[in-house]
């Protein structure tokens, strides 16, 4: 990859020749074509690619959210790519070509902001979800007014719920609507909290499982 320092030609974007422009994290680069293989991919290769699109496929929607929880930007990765090394390499389970995603390990969140105490999910009502946590507002960087992020996903539909900003660390509860299609199925939880600033994050906690009524 060559980087272009807005010479005379300037930046550019498409195919010229045998090489591509395009813009990437704020500058004007090159690429030359790949060339093209003959050969099988491998049993290794075959299975990254599984695991790659397992993870970008449930990730993706959640892009925005991540790039302002996961961490802290190292090096030339994005956090949004920080999170996908991370569950390629640590939350697939399985052996192809059964591979599927240990919701267990998933981290959507990193940071050092103290994370929930004794968080627990519950199914009392059609299409609700309730969540309780135990105070622990003043440790460390913890506030009252941290914002709470809770993450609901149904496997079976492939779809995310998302709530961030309306509830408090101090509210202790929270309750999540979510679409009544989802009626019957099982749902994995996730939360975290984020900083009023915006600028700290916690590490989430996986909630475990719950079916919807």
């Amino acid at each position: 990859m060559g980087i272009i320092k807005k010479g005379i030609l300037g930046g550019f974007s498409g195919k010229v020749g045998q090489v591509v422009g395009s813009s990437w994290r704020g500058l004007d680069v090159m690429r030359s074509l790949p060339k093209k293989s003959n050969s099988e991919p491998s049993n290794e290769q075959l299975e990254q690619r599984q695991k790659f699109g397992l993870v970008v496929n449930f990730l993706s929607p959640l892009k925005g959210m991540l790039e302002k929880t996961y961490g802290r930007v190292s090096g030339s990765k994005s956090k949004f790519n920080l999170a996908l090394s991370y569950h390629i390499q640590e939350a697939i389970t399985g052996v192809m070509p059964n591979l599927e995603i240990d919701f267990s390990k998933v981290v959507l969140s990193r940071g050092e902001l103290l994370g929930p105490k004794a968080a627990t999910v519950a199914v009392n009502t059609v299409a609700e979800i309730n969540f309780n946590w135990q105070a622990n507002s003043g440790t460390g960087l913890s506030s009252d007014d941290d914002q709470v992020i809770m993450v609901l996903y149904n496997p079976s539909k492939k779809l995310h719920v998302v709530e961030q900003g309306s509830t408090k660390r101090v509210d202790l509860s929270l309750t999540l609507q979510v679409p009544t299609l989802f009626s019957g199925d099982v749902v994995h939880g996730w939360m975290a909290f984020l900083s009023a600033s915006g600028k700290d994050s916690s590490t989430s906690v996986y909630l475990g499982k719950v079916t919807v009524l």
